[in-house]
């Protein structure tokens, strides 16, 4: 062999041994080359996803897979309503506190709830933005329409008796609907004679509180020859009491006050003579009818004004209901002019003043007001406006106290197109104001099995507890629990 073959030998083993060499430290099918690279989790969940209001469990479950086959625990990195939500390691996304479609706490207020999940395999981690979208549940409501063809209805009021109510027609009368089966009677007409209804009699409003004694009756608002009065219909003997010009006619509502008593609310829109104790403008007056000075045996003539009249509050510019709380306070509603509807409460029976011309709702009109005497702080201010919490003028409500899971022990109340909102009694405490942002949008919740609540003009509860409410073009609808018996509609009476 020559020097030079001896060397190429040489060579040729040295290579190859430099080979196995290189495999022994990992080639294609050790633990450490290029190809073992960690590589982060990868979502397979969807990037939405929709849950029911008052959902507790679980809204989401994030789902992600590692490469590797490592573990994959999960975490919130961030998103607008990242507080909102809570997460375990294994992906269970849940709310921290359930959902309610009626009053949304995310960030937009539209019922969108955005959080940013991660998932980590704790070397190397990925995110998602997930939407969760919340969707009603109508919590055991159910509007059913009982009456329709009420002719310009104003009002409505409990008769006490089972389920029937009252409603208060514009023209001269006034009719008994039960509400078990819609079934429609003339409960009063203001006919001096069978066949003549009295002149220009128009109705205002009704309601129904103590007359004598513990005894119950219908109080009515009305208007005839320029003046506006209330009368106590169903009273032992007829009582009407003069009240303004009917120049106010719009700017009165009577209700239910917590003692029982019927009071009637006068406003005064140009502010003039709400803050004047000589005017009846602007007050809210409690009428007493036939006192316990009147003696039935004392052969007097009764007088067709038998009432005691007290000022029991003042400063009141375009009210629109008075309401009874179980708790025995009394609520007020009042329309504002260009700024707030408000809601005010008063817990005793002295002269709270209402703010009125000074105030609107919470903010100041003019200067002055902050020294007034009994002056009450609005309980609930609405601006006005036609977004989902603004008022197009505030309609009085009711305090709810049934079986109706959603709305039980709420104060439900309407604005004048259709709009329907409530609150928990326990958050009306008549310490400061609360926000339109407290109110629950009831909305979708009211819907009805037929015909459309778009102009409220009152709502009552019947001896029953049942809610019901009133709407302007002549339609009577019963709110009960999902599961109820529907009825049908009864036919008008003929006219």
């Amino acid at each position: 062999m020559t020097r030079g073959a001896s060397r190429r030998g040489m060579t040729i083993v040295a290579t190859s041994m430099l080979a196995l060499a290189l495999a022994a430290c990992g080639g294609s099918g050790g633990s450490g080359g290029t190809g073992s690279a960690n590589t982060a989790p990868a979502f397979s969940s969807a990037a939405t996803g929709t849950v029911a209001e008052n959902t507790t469990g679980v809204a989401y479950q994030a789902s992600a897979s590692d490469a590797q086959g490592d573990a994959v625990t999960y975490t919130i990195s961030g998103g607008a309503d990242a507080a909102a939500f809570a997460i375990a390691s294994g992906g269970a996304l849940s709310f921290v506190a359930a959902p309610n479609y009626d009053l949304p706490a995310d960030a937009d207020g539209d019922n969108v709830y955005h959080v940013t999940l991660q998932a980590s395999d704790g070397k190397a981690s990925s995110t998602l933005g997930v939407a969760i979208t919340v969707t009603n549940d109508r919590e055991g409501i159910r509007v059913e329409r009982i009456a329709t063809g009420l002719a310009d209805p104003v009002g409505i009021a409990s008769l006490g008796v089972d389920g029937n109510v009252a409603v208060a027609l514009r023209a001269n009368a006034i009719m008994r609907i039960d509400g078990r089966t819609g079934a429609q009677s003339t409960y009063y007409s203001f006919f001096p004679h069978i066949t003549s209804p009295i002149s220009a009699v128009s109705l205002l409003g009704i309601a129904r509180a103590r007359s004598e004694g513990s005894r119950e009756s219908i109080f009515v608002l009305g208007t005839q020859f320029g003046r506006a009065w209330v009368a106590c219909l169903s009273c032992t003997y007829f009582s009407l009491a003069d009240l303004v010009p009917d120049s106010q006619a719009a700017n009165l509502a009577i209700g239910k006050g917590a003692d029982g008593n019927a009071y009637v609310a006068i406003g005064d829109p140009d502010g003039t003579s709400a803050q004047d104790a000589s005017s009846p403008l602007g007050k809210l007056v409690r009428f007493v009818p036939f006192p316990s000075s009147y003696d039935p045996y004392s052969g007097a003539s009764v007088p067709m004004d038998y009432y005691t009249r007290t000022v029991a509050g003042s400063g009141l510019r375009a009210p629109a209901g008075v309401a009874a709380l179980p708790d025995g306070r009394m609520i007020v509603s009042d329309r504002g002019g260009t700024d707030f509807d408000e809601l005010s409460l008063t817990a005793d029976l002295g002269a709270p003043n209402f703010g009125w011309p000074y105030f609107e709702g919470t903010k100041e009109k003019r200067a002055g007001g902050a020294g007034l005497a009994g002056l009450v702080t609005p309980s609930l201010v609405v601006p006005l406006g036609t977004e989902p919490r603004q008022s197009r003028g505030i309609v009085g409500g009711v305090a709810y106290t049934g079986s109706i899971p959603g709305i039980a022990n709420h104060y439900v109340f309407s604005d004048k197109g259709g709009r329907i909102w409530s609150i928990p009694l326990a958050r009306l405490s008549g310490t400061g104001t609360l926000q339109a942002s407290a109110l629950e949008l009831r909305s979708e919740d009211f819907m009805p099995d037929a015909g459309t609540i778009d102009r409220p003009v009152g709502m009552a509860i019947d001896a029953d507890g049942t809610l019901y409410i009133l709407d302007g073009d002549g339609e009577l609808f019963r709110v009960v629990p999902t599961g109820t018996v529907k009825i049908d509609v009864t036919t008008p009476p003929a006219s």
